[in-house]
């Protein structure tokens, strides 16, 4: 990987275990030839309930995220991911960056996973302070689940709100780099915060689901680039860092 070139990563929103659109997802990838692929949560089906406990539904649950990291991971490049709101917060498979920084092909990734703050009894719930109080060590890519509040990537037009974390947005607002993240399936695209370009890439799975992938191109002199394609549709939207 030449030190002069963009190194560029693949993100995939919220897979749900739906694999056929995983398939044309993970066969757009190769076809880029990239150094590495994040997974923004909400890996597995069914979803966990923890109101609910029940063996038979965590079993076929941890088989399907099993099943997921084992795809994503044939493409022969690293991964990196956080569990969504979903998704067991401990659920098991290397490559958890969830509360730490991990290394993918050269660039530090600071993980956020779950999702709030409005609670609806899935798995993996949080309120705005529990972020606040999460340490914020330095690092190039926040990979969330949870979109930045009140931007086009939280917007649920159904019931015309923004559902998004202020605590995030607090965050990417702090932040000099990329933040991605999915959960909104209905609203991929992209934003600038302050220093920060944000992108949810949308979800595979249902709701709204689509075949879809976004793309990182991190530039060693800081002119990165976000891409979401839209395999549908064969659309593609790219948006650049504005320096500020």
């Amino acid at each position: 990987m030449s030190s002069d070139r963009p190194t560029v990563l693949a993100v995939i929103g919220d897979i749900h275990a739906h694999a056929a659109r995983l398939g044309k997802v993970l066969a757009r990838i190769e076809r880029e030839r990239v150094d590495g692929i994040l997974l923004v949560g909400d890996l597995g089906h069914p979803s966990i309930r923890p109101r609910r406990p029940d063996a038979e539904v965590r079993e076929r649950y941890l088989a399907s995220v099993e099943e997921v990291l084992r795809r994503v991971g044939a493409v022969g490049v690293g991964v990196l991911w956080v569990p969504g709101n979903h998704d067991l917060p401990d659920v098991p498979g290397t490559g958890n960056v969830d509360g730490r920084v991990g290394k993918l092909a050269g660039l530090r990734v600071h993980g956020i996973g779950g999702a709030g703050p409005e609670p609806f009894g899935f798995a993996y719930e949080w309120d705005e302070d529990a972020i606040r109080r999460r340490p914020e060590p330095p690092c190039d890519v926040l990979l969330c689940h949870a979109p930045p509040a009140r931007t086009d990537l939280d917007w649920v037009p159904t019931s015309r709100a923004h559902v998004g974390s202020e605590a995030i947005r607090e965050r990417a607002l702090r932040h000099r780099g990329v933040l991605v993240c999915g959960h909104i399936h209905e609203s991929p695209g992209a934003v600038q915060l302050g220093s920060c370009i944000c992108i949810n890439v949308g979800g595979l799975g249902e709701p709204f689901g689509r075949a879809q992938v976004g793309f990182v191109r991190w530039d060693p002199g800081g002119a990165h680039e976000v891409v979401h394609e839209d395999l549908e549709e064969s659309v593609v939207r790219t948006w650049g860092l504005v320096p500020g």
